[in-house]
């Protein structure tokens, strides 16, 4: 029988990637929110900045799973590879209407152009960060779910939850470089600065868990 558990987890985790999400939109658009609290929580006249959401879900799925008596490492392990999935598929609406803004892209066959009044994108050839993104989420689910097959049913577990981190955060900083986002700090833009928190925190989590792995 299904363990019942699994629904109320979902639902933290997703809940809580969704306010970090949100948060890190709020934040990286601050001068559009400063002061309104109300349009803040309510998702008016803007969305979500998706590299918040790894650490909104992060805390609320490892409060769910402590609360649930779940294993956290197995819970995000298996989490994370349909996460992952997930927002490639999400990024289709983005390569529809255009809503990221890439950087100028001259002499490439994919650059883009949106010509239609109804879409947010670039009237001019820009790069098509949507795609980017959606050919990148796709390639860490290949790669999670191969990782995960090869280590599950051998502990410790979490090191596919610790490999997301780190390619997610790895290759969006790569990525950020080809996007036109408020810089925040240090020259970077908060996905990068993300990122990169993410990809050292991933890279130093998989190593120990490896190396306990070699150990047993």
């Amino acid at each position: 029988m299904q363990d019942q558990r699994v629904y109320p987890f979902a639902f933290a985790v997703v809940a809580g990637g969704l306010a970090g999400a949100r948060v890190a939109h709020v934040l990286d658009n601050w001068p559009m929110y400063a002061g309104d609290v109300v349009k803040m929580i309510s998702f008016a006249g803007g969305g979500i900045g998706t590299m918040g959401a790894p650490l909104g879900s992060t805390v609320a799925g490892f409060l769910a799973a402590h609360r649930l008596r779940l294993p956290v490492g197995f819970m995000f392990d298996i989490s994370v590879i349909g996460i992952a999935l997930g927002e490639s598929i999400g990024r289709i609406g983005d390569i529809i209407n255009g809503e990221h803004h890439g950087a100028p892209c001259e002499g490439l066959a994919w650059c883009v152009r949106y010509t239609h009044p109804a879409t947010l994108g670039q009237a001019t050839s820009v790069h098509p960060i949507g795609l980017y993104d959606a050919l990148f989420m796709l390639a860490v689910f290949a790669v999670l779910l191969v990782y995960w097959r090869r280590v599950r049913g051998r502990p410790p577990e979490g090191r596919v939850w610790a490999a997301y981190l780190l390619l997610l955060g790895a290759g969006r900083s790569i990525e950020s470089f080809f996007r036109l986002d408020p810089v925040v700090l240090m020259g970077l833009q908060q996905a990068q600065v993300l990122g990169l928190a993410y990809a050292a925190a991933g890279l130093t989590l998989l190593v120990a868990l490896s190396r306990r792995a070699t150990e047993r």
